[in-house]
């Protein structure tokens, strides 16, 4: 049985830098992973309200897609391997500047810092896993990349559950995951160099969205449910009685399956239509806030909510960023990439913002309806799409 897992997803086949890129992005999916929930549990048990909260965190994704226009001049004037260095020292020190003055500003100004840094790397890496990979194993490396990453981020949740979010001891753990991830990029430093990135465009082309919108409607709509879903499911969870521990337990849950599924959905999309997949995780986004909502007649309905939406939200980004891959021209992949990701943090920074402020409002259903209404209107608009396909040159 394990031979025939092992062939369906054939590591093998993926390109040996994607290996080399998924150390570094595992390291930096725990620090992150680990800051973001810790951030925002102890901004609520500040009494920050969620609109606050939402907004700040917002910050990061409006730092994240505003690095769209400055990564090309960057990675030009100070190369790859540096650029990854520095991001990773600057953020370090905004992470202490945040926790030294933990007020709205200082950690909005703080969010939005760091966000422009993290971009900045990470078009880059998801352009280097494109370039390598071919249409045969570009699922495969994406999901293997992916998974790297966002096993990372399970890692955090689970610290919290582990140890709380009250006190120094959170604190010294948040800085500690920041600061070891510049040994590790010191160690595969000649990996790093050995890429060749192809150059990206200093001026950015969105005409990409008319040719592929449901690609880019579906990755928004994915930005959405991520970025609300780690910044306001821990305040949600507050607001029904559960502890600090209780939640990050349940974000590891999610996080978990999300990663072990990867490698069989980025087999899977190797080799079935990605367009009809991505309508599919579109409509488990639909599904896992229905359950969450009615979580009170049954706790499994609460334990499943969190296990749909980690595998459909780890997915939906694997499958439309190879769909992506293979619908682009290879000249064009590196800055339709880019857009890529300004568009899905667009969606990163809109949904908490958006979202946030109709939980002060409406409560915990507002969180519930918002992200419904968001995913609703994508899949329509999908539907829309592929009744006129035959009629137009859109993907």
């Amino acid at each position: 049985m394990f031979s025939k897992i092992s062939n369906y997803v054939d590591f093998k086949s993926i390109n040996t830098s994607v290996k080399y890129l998924s150390i570094a992005a595992f390291f930096t999916g725990l620090g992150l992973g680990y800051f973001f929930t810790i951030i925002v549990i102890v901004a609520k048990y500040k009494d920050f309200s969620e609109g606050t909260i939402g907004l700040i965190v917002a910050c990061f994704s409006f730092g994240l897609m505003s690095a769209g226009f400055i990564v090309s001049k960057v990675l030009g004037r100070i190369g790859l391997y540096k650029t990854m260095l520095l991001a990773i020292t600057i953020q370090t020190l905004c992470v202490i500047l945040m926790f030294v003055f933990f007020n709205p500003a200082s950690l909005a100004i703080n969010h939005f810092i760091m966000g422009i840094l993290a971009g900045i790397n990470w078009m880059t890496m998801d352009t280097w896993v494109n370039v390598v990979s071919d249409n045969k194993t570009r699922g495969k490396a994406i999901g293997f990349y992916n998974s790297a990453i966002t096993t990372g981020f399970a890692i955090g949740p689970l610290l919290v559950g582990l140890f709380g979010a009250q006190g120094l001891f959170p604190i010294i753990i948040a800085i500690t995951l920041m600061v070891i991830r510049s040994p590790v990029i010191i160690i595969i430093k000649q990996h790093i160099q050995s890429v060749r990135i192809p150059k990206i465009e200093t001026k950015l082309n969105f005409s990409f969205i008319k040719i592929a919108p449901f690609i880019f409607l579906a990755i928004f709509v994915g930005g959405v449910n991520d970025s609300s879903f780690g910044a306001l499911f821990p305040a949600y969870m507050i607001n029904e009685y559960f502890s600090d521990k209780q939640i990050g337990y349940l974000l590891f849950f999610g996080l978990f399956f999300g990663v072990i599924s990867q490698p069989f959905i980025g087999a899977l999309t190797d080799k079935i239509n990605k367009r009809n997949f991505i309508f599919v995780l579109l409509i488990v986004h639909l599904i896992w806030p229905i359950l969450l909502h009615n979580y009170t007649f049954s706790l499994a309905l609460l334990w499943l909510s969190v296990l749909l939406w980690g595998i459909a939200s780890i997915s939906l980004y694997t499958v439309t960023l190879a769909y992506l891959g293979e619908r682009i021209n290879i000249a064009e992949l590196s800055i339709a990439t880019s857009v890529f990701i300004i568009v899905y943090e667009f969606g990163e920074f809109l949904g908490p913002a958006i979202i946030g402020l109709v939980m002060d409002y409406k409560g915990n259903n507002g969180f519930i309806y918002s992200l419904i209404i968001f995913t609703f209107i994508s899949l329509f608009v999908g539907i829309i799409r592929s009744f006129a396909r035959k009629e137009t040159h859109g993907i």
